[in-house]
C-alpha cells in the first residue's frame, strides 16, 4: 500500500478534527437567531451545548476502542457522516428539543472521529513531523471557534441561520474525500486483540488532567467577555481582547506542539505551559481594564488553550500500541470539563463574585500541573530517534 503524501493525511485529518467540533460552535455563534426563530430560552441554549459536551464525554472511551478495532479510516468516515447528519439536522430543526437531540448526536459523533483522527496521524505521519501535524491539527479546534464568533453570525444574518449551518457542513468533504486507506484498517484480527488488551497505565490519571485543565479552559471561553465588562471594559474592548487571546491560544497550541513534541519529558514540558496559564487566569481576578488586562489575557488564553496539542501528542505517543484507545480517554476527561466549567464558574460567580471564580479557576490548571509532574517524574524520559 503506498504511503499517502503529509499534506493529504494533515487535510483530511484537520478537516475530520473541525467537522466533529463545529456543530457546538456554530450553535453558540448563532445562538440568538435559533432562539428567535425556535422561541427557546438562554438557560435552554446552555442545555443544548452541554448536551454536546456530555455525549463527547459518554463516548469517548467507546470511541477509542471501536477506532482501535475498525481502524482510522473507516471510524474517521463513520465519525463525520455522524457529525454532517447532525449539522444538516440541527439545519432541519423544528424545535428546540429536537436541536437537543441532534447535538447529542454531534457530541457522539465527535467522540468517534477525534481518536481515530489522532491514531491516523500516529500512523501515517513520520515520527520526525508528528509534533508539526499534531500542531496544525489541534489549531484546527479553536480556529474554528473564533471563525463561528466572528464570521457566522454575518452569514446566519444574510441567508439565515439553516443555510448556514449547510454551508458550513461542507467544511467535512475534505475528510470524506481525501482520507486515505491506511494498515490499520487492515491489521490482522491478532493485532488488534492486542491493541484491545493493552494496559493503558495512568490514562485515568491522565484523563483528570484533561478535565481539571478543560474546566478552567471552557469558563474561559463562556465568561471572559462578561467579566472584563463587570471590570469596566467597554463591551467592544472585551471583544478585541478576547479575539486576539484566542488568536494567542491558537499560536500557542502549533507552537507549543511543533516545537516541543520531542522533548524527552513532554507531560513536564506541558505542566510549565498550564503552570504560565494558570498564572495568567489568577490574574484575571485582578487586572484593571485597558492594556494590563491585555497582556493579561494573552498570558491566560496564548499558554491556558495552548497546551492542549502538546499534551495529546504526548498520550498518544505514550501508547503506541494503543493510540486510539488512549485517544479516547482524552475525550472523556475534555468532554467532562466542557461539562463541568461553566457551571461550576457561574455558580461561583454567582455566589463569590468573578475575582473568586478566576482563582479557583487557576487553581485548577495548578493542581492540573502538579498531576503531570508527579506522573512525569513516574516515567522513564522518551529517546530521541534518529530520524527526529
Amino acid at each position: 500500500m503506498a504511503t499517502p503524501s503529509f499534506t493529504r493525511v494533515i487535510i483530511a485529518t484537520t478537516s475530520a478534527s473541525t467537522a466533529g467540533s463545529i456543530p457546538v460552535f456554530l450553535l453558540g455563534a448563532m445562538g440568538p437567531f435559533v432562539r428567535a426563530d425556535l422561541s427557546f430560552s438562554e438557560t435552554q441554549l446552555g442545555i443544548a451545548i452541554s448536551t454536546f459536551w456530555l455525549f463527547m464525554a459518554a463516548g469517548g472511551i467507546t470511541g477509542g476502542r471501536v477506532g482501535q478495532r475498525l481502524g482510522a479510516t473507516l471510524t474517521t468516515r463513520l465519525g463525520v457522516a455522524g457529525s454532517v447528519a447532525a449539522i444538516v439536522g440541527m439545519a432541519l430543526a423544528p424545535t428546540w428539543s429536537m436541536v437537543v437531540l441532534f447535538m447529542a448526536c454531534a457530541g457522539a459523533a465527535n467522540a468517534l472521529s477525534q481518536p481515530a483522527v489522532d491514531l491516523a496521524l500516529f500512523e501515517a505521519v513520520p515520527r520526525a513531523r508528528l509534533s508539526l501535524a499534531f500542531g496544525i491539527k489541534q489549531t484546527a479546534l479553536p480556529g474554528a471557534a473564533l471563525v463561528a464568533g466572528m464570521g457566522i453570525p454575518i452569514l446566519a444574518s444574510s441567508v439565515g441561520w439553516r443555510w448556514a449551518f449547510i454551508v458550513c457542513a461542507m467544511v467535512a468533504l475534505p475528510a470524506l474525500v481525501a482520507m486515505p486507506r491506511l494498515r490499520s484498517g487492515h491489521r490482522r484480527d491478532a493485532e488488534a486483540h492486542v491493541a484491545s488488551q493493552a494496559r493503558l497505565s495512568g490514562v485515568y490519571a491522565l484523563a483528570a488532567v484533561f478535565t481539571l485543565a478543560m474546566i478552567a479552559v471552557s469558563a474561559t471561553g463562556a465568561f471572559y467577555v462578561e467579566s472584563a465588562i463587570s471590570g469596566g471594559s467597554t463591551a467592544n474592548a472585551a471583544g478585541v481582547f478576547f479575539a486576539i487571546g484566542g488568536a494567542c491560544g491558537i499560536a500557542g497550541r502549533f507552537v507549543f506542539a511543533w516545537k516541543l513534541g520531542t522533548v524527552a519529558r513532554p507531560l513536564m514540558a506541558t505542566s510549565v505551559i498550564m503552570l504560565v496559564g494558570g498564572t495568567g487566569v489568577t490574574c484575571l481576578s485582578v487586572a484593571p481594564p485597558g492594556l494590563t488586562l491585555l497582556m493579561v489575557t494573552i498570558v491566560a488564553i496564548g499558554a491556558g488553550w495552548g497546551w492542549n496539542g502538546l499534551l495529546t501528542l504526548a498520550v498518544v505517543s505514550r501508547y503506541p500500541q494503543a493510540p486510539a484507545r488512549a485517544s479516547g480517554y482524552i475525550v472523556l476527561g475534555a468532554g467532562a470539563g466542557g461539562v463541568l466549567g461553566p457551571v461550576l464558574f457561574g455558580l461561583t460567580v454567582q455566589h463569590l463574585g468573578f475575582s473568586i471564580a478566576w482563582l479557583a479557576a487557576g487553581l485548577c490548571f495548578f493542581a492540573a500541573a502538579a498531576m503531570l509532574v508527579r506522573l512525569s517524574r513516574r516515567q522513564a524520559p522518551i529517546p530521541r530517534r534518529a530520524s527526529d
